[in-house]
C-alpha cells in the first residue's frame, strides 16, 4: 500500500491537493483537500444587502457573473421584485456567455493538455493531438484563445466588464441596450458559431448536431462522417485512452435549473433547463427540494455552535473557522454538502453532465445509458452545453423588445430570506441570505466544486469526486494520468471553494 499528495494540483482554479492512497496500481482512498480561506460569508455578515452585489462577484474571477445573478435572484425573493422579461433575456444572455467562455477554456487550456503525458506517446492518434492540443502551438488551442474571447465581448456590452461586473440587479439589470448594441453581440456569436464552434469543434452545423445527434450512437455516427473535427478527434482518442471507463462516481445526477423563461415576481417558476434529481442506476427521475440541503463540518476546519456532527441548513449556516491543523478528523476547509432524500443523505455530482441529464437532452442521457457518467461523458456534455447556449444567446437576442423595460424597481424591505439557484459553468450554485434591521445577518454560499468535492460526512459517507477516483486502476502510480483525467473532469474551482 501506498499513499501519493497530489500538491498543488495544477491546471485547476485555485490550490488543490489530491490524497489518493494506491493498493498496488488501483485507488482505495482518496481526499480532496482546500488549504486556503477567505471568509466571504464572514466578511457579507452586517453589510447592506446590496452591497453582495459588488462583493460576491469578487468570489471568483472565472464564474463571478453566476455569483453575481444568484446573489441578484436571493435579493428578488427578499423584496419580491419584479422582473420584466427583457431583463430576464439580458441576464441569460449574460450567464450563458460566462458559462460558454469557461467550457471552451476548460476544455482546451485545462484538460485536452493532459494528452501530451507520456503514457500516450504510442497511441494512434497522438501526432494530431499534439498538432491540435499542445499548449501554446497547438491548432485548436490557439483557436481557442481566439473565440473564447468573444463571449467576454458579449458580456461586456451588457454587463460593462467582465469580469466581476455588476450589471445584475434586484429587479432587472442596469442595461438598458439600444438596436445596434443588440446586433453587435447578435453578430460575434454568429461569427463564433460559422467560423469557431462549426469550422474547428464539430466540422458540420450546430443546427444539424443538435437535431439529429440524439444518442451515443449518433454521436459515433457524426465522429465518422466529420472526421477532422475536433469532437471527433475527441472522441477517438478518449475511447481509445478509455475515459468512458474512468470516474463513475456517485450515480446521482443533481441541477437546480437554469435560464428563467417568463417574466416573475421574487421568484422563477419556469426555466429553459429544469431542476431535479436523476438515479443513474435507476433511471428515475425526482423533484428537487432546496429545503433538504445540509452543509456538514465534521471534517472540515470550521466548527458549529450545535456540535460538529449535526447538519445545518444554509439559512441556518455557520462560517466559523476552526483552524487546528493538529485536529485528527479535520483536513479541509470545504464543507460537506448532503441532500436530504428518503431518509438518506445523498452526496450527488453537479456539472455540465447532471444539468443536461435532469433536463433530459436526449444525447447525454443516451451516453449516460450506454457508458455511465466519466470522464468522457463530462467532456461531451461540456462541448455539447456551449453549442446549446450559444443557439439559446441569439434566439435571447432577437426576442428583445425595444421600448419595454429591463428593470423595475423593487419595494426595499428590512427584514427578509431569500434564496438564489442557477447553474454555474460547474454546476449547481446556491446562495441563501438573511437580513434583519436592514442588514445581513446570514449570508451563505454553497458552490458546485464543494458539492463534487467535499469531506465525507459524520457517518464517513464519501462526496461524489472521492467515489469517483476509489476503484480506480492507474497504469504507473508515479504518473497517475487516469487521477488527473477524473478530477480535472470536474473543473474544480477552488477560489470559490474557500469563499
Amino acid at each position: 500500500m501506498s499513499s501519493r499528495t497530489l500538491s498543488p494540483f495544477n491546471r485547476v482554479e485555485g490550490d488543490l491537493d489530491v490524497e489518493v492512497k494506491f493498493d498496488k496500481n488501483k485507488v482505495i482512498d482518496a481526499k480532496i483537500i482546500s488549504r486556503l480561506f477567505r471568509g466571504i460569508e464572514v466578511i457579507l455578515k452586517n453589510k447592506n444587502p446590496l452591497d453582495a452585489l459588488v462583493i460576491t462577484p469578487r468570489v471568483c474571477g472565472i464564474c463571478g457573473a453566476s455569483h453575481l445573478y444568484t446573489s441578484a435572484s436571493a435579493l428578488d425573493m427578499i423584496y419580491n421584485a419584479e422582473v420584466p422579461m427583457n431583463a430576464i433575456r439580458l441576464r441569460n444572455v449574460l450567464s450563458m456567455a460566462e458559462s460558454c467562455q469557461n467550457d471552451l477554456r476548460h476544455t482546451y487550456f485545462m484538460f485536452l493538455i493532459d494528452v501530451m503525458n507520456k503514457k500516450y506517446k504510442d497511441y494512434n492518434l497522438i501526432d494530431e493531438a499534439i498538432k491540435r492540443w499542445a499548449p501554446l502551438t497547438g491548432s485548436s488551442y490557439k483557436e481557442c484563445f481566439r473565440w473564447s474571447k468573444k463571449y467576454t465581448e458579449v458580456y461586456a456590452i451588457f454587463g460593462g466588464q467582465w469580469p466581476h461586473g455588476s450589471a445584475i440587479v434586484p429587479g432587472g439589470v442596469t442595461a438598458e441596450p439600444l438596436p445596434n448594441e443588440i446586433q453587435k453581440a447578435i453578430s460575434i456569436l454568429l461569427d463564433i458559431k460559422k467560423s469557431y464552434l462549426e469550422k474547428v469543434i464539430l466540422g458540420g452545423s450546430i443546427e444539424q448536431f443538435l437535431s439529429t445527434v440524439k444518442s451515443y450512437k449518433d454521436l459515433l455516427q457524426w465522429s465518422e462522417d466529420y472526421r477532422d473535427s475536433d469532437i471527433a478527434k475527441i472522441v477517438e482518442f478518449g475511447l481509445e485512452a478509455n475515459w468512458h471507463k474512468l470516474g463513475y462516481g456517485s450515480g446521482v445526477m443533481l441541477s437546480y435549473g437554469h435560464l428563467p423563461t417568463e417574466e416573475y415576481v421574487g421568484t422563477p417558476s419556469k426555466k429553459h433547463f429544469k431542476p431535479g434529481i436523476f438515479f443513474v442506476k435507476e433511471k428515475e427521475f425526482k423533484e428537487f427540494d432546496q429545503s433538504n440541503i445540509l452543509e456538514f463540518v465534521a471534517h472540515s476546519y470550521y466548527s458549529y455552535s450545535r456540535g460538529d456532527e449535526v447538519g445545518l441548513h444554509p439559512f441556518e449556516g455557520e462560517t466559523a473557522p476552526n483552524l487546528d491543523e493538529k485536529s485528527k478528523t479535520k483536513y479541509s476547509l470545504t464543507k460537506t454538502y448532503r441532500y436530504k432524500f428518503d431518509g438518506k443523505l445523498l452526496a450527488p455530482e453537479v456539472g455540465a453532465l447532471a444539468m443536461l441529464t435532469v433536463s433530459g437532452n436526449p444525447l447525454i442521457l443516451d451516453i449516460i445509458d450506454k457508458i455511465g457518467p466519466s470522464v468522457f461523458s463530462r467532456v461531451i456534455a461540456r462541448l455539447t452545453r456551449v453549442f446549446i447556449y450559444t443557439e439559446l444567446m441569439i434566439e435571447e437576442l432577437k426576442n428583445f423588445e425595444y421600448g419595454k423595460p429591463t428593470y423595475k424597481k423593487p419595494k426595499y424591505v428590512d427584514d427578509g430570506k431569500g434564496y438564489g439557484l442557477l447553474e454555474a459553468p460547474r454546476g449547481a450554485l446556491g446562495h441563501w441570505v438573511v437580513v434583519k434591521n436592514g442588514k445581513i445577518q446570514n449570508y451563505q454560499i454553497v458552490t458546485p466544486t464543494q458539492i463534487n468535492m467535499g469531506p465525507e460526512d459524520p457517518m464517513g459517507n464519501k462526496s461524489h469526486l472521492p467515489l469517483a477516483l476509489i476503484g480506480t486502476e492507474v497504469s504507473d502510480v508515479s504518473n497517475p494520468i487516469e487521477v488527473y483525467h477524473i478530477v480535472r473532469s470536474h473543473d474544480a474551482c477552488m477560489v470559490c471553494n474557500v469563499h
